[in-house]
């Protein structure tokens, strides 16, 4: 019986010694990893760049990890669900850094990310927008806020300055979404344009998430413009404007903002699309980590990397080589970012050293949508 009794224990000892041994090196694999965190609409009515920039996230971390991880040690990307919604976003937030102990949250969406803002100054956390493009990003950029997308003004001002160099004081009307990025970004475009002397400019707004744009529209056609500028956000309001504007016949040349360039875009407006001509980063169709990562990608998703896609991934990138030369904690992310020079990504130099403004500065160029695909005019 005495015998028995000690091979019983025996046997419980060394299961929970493996049991110990187990955790153990769980928790330790935990620990040699680094820990960052998304907050990105994955679901609600912005859930398509959500699952844009999310795919772009993983094939860098994948990648990334493939090359030695930062420093050896493995890239893990935790994501969390905004639903599209700001209220929603600062709480997946604040779970990423009590919770998770990450120093670092990539976000989308303008509302969530200007949410989240003075809640990661406050904590001290590092959050990088990686695809919001409201002009009051880029004044909010200032302590542990940076900005990875384009800004809304920097292409409201570019598309102002070709639109009067190609179209000098031609009427111009401008349809926009009735929040943050929609009404900053018009302001932005009026602005430039009355600076460069076209003071022939109508403006008309539409509530988010509105589906019958014909009021919109008609107003619109009383002004018997032959140009007009879109800034809507959603795929779904953008083929609903251009659907309903060919409908109404409503016969413009549109211009509009990067954004518009997805795949649901094309899929949902179809031939009402045809034609827009709009702003975009200017990137080397002959880089190879271009072709490289639309073969990859059209290869695991069966379609190709978006302005998201691309933006997340670069931005992806930025902050492994921000790790790997200034370290992990919020701390020393925020001093690289601010020291690194001339990261070259996808989409050009991302230099905050030299400009001193904690968002990043693209140059541009136009695309245009030309037989049911995204094409470069120059």
């Amino acid at each position: 019986m005495v015998k028995k009794n000690f091979i019983t224990i025996v046997v419980i000892a060394v299961v929970a010694i493996g049991i110990f041994v187990s955790l153990y090196n769980t928790d330790k694999k935990q620990e040699e990893s680094i820990k960052i965190g998304t907050v990105l609409p994955l679901t609600g009515g912005m859930a398509n760049y959500g699952i844009s920039l999310k795919r772009g996230f993983d094939l860098a971390v994948k990648e990334i990890n493939a090359s030695g991880g930062i420093n050896g040690k493995p890239l893990v990307i935790i994501h969390e669900d905004s639903k599209s919604e700001a209220r929603t976003g600062v709480t997946a937030f604040n779970k990423l850094v009590t919770t998770d102990k990450v120093p670092l949250v990539f976000s989308s969406l303008s509302s969530v990310v200007l949410a989240i803002q003075p809640v990661a100054d406050e904590q001290r956390i590092v959050l990088i927008n990686s695809s919001a493009i409201s002009p009051n990003i880029r004044e909010m950029a200032n302590n542990f806020l940076f900005s990875v997308m384009v800004n809304g003004a920097t292409e409201a001002v570019f598309m102002a300055r070709k639109f009067q160099e190609k179209y000098p004081n031609e009427k111009l009307v401008i349809l926009y979404s009735n929040n943050s990025s929609g009404i900053d970004t018009k302001d932005a475009l009026v602005s430039e344009l009355q600076l460069l002397g076209n003071t022939n400019v109508y403006t008309e707004s539409y509530e988010l998430n509105t589906t019958d744009f014909k009021l919109q529209i008609d107003r619109l056609k009383k002004h018997n413009a032959k140009f007009g500028y879109l800034l809507a956000w959603s795929t779904a309001e953008i083929a609903g404007i251009l659907k309903q504007a060919k409908e109404l016949n409503f016969d413009i040349q549109w211009f509009s903002h990067s954004g518009i360039e997805t795949r649901e875009t094309l899929e949902l407006a179809r031939e009402a699309a045809e034609g827009i001509i709009y702003s975009y980063p200017k990137y080397d169709v002959s880089d190879p980590r271009f072709s490289n990562l639309q073969a990859e990608f059209q290869s695991k998703h069966n379609t190709w990397g978006d302005i998201c896609v691309i933006t997340a991934y670069d931005g992806m990138y930025l902050i492994a080589d921000v790790m790997r030369k200034y370290g992990t904690t919020s701390l020393d992310i925020q001093k690289g970012l601010r020291s690194i020079e001339g990261f070259n990504g996808i989409f050009g130099d991302i230099d905050f050293s030299k400009s001193g403004k904690q968002y990043a500065e693209k140059e541009l160029f136009w695309k245009k949508i030309k037989d049911n695909q995204y094409v470069i005019l120059e």
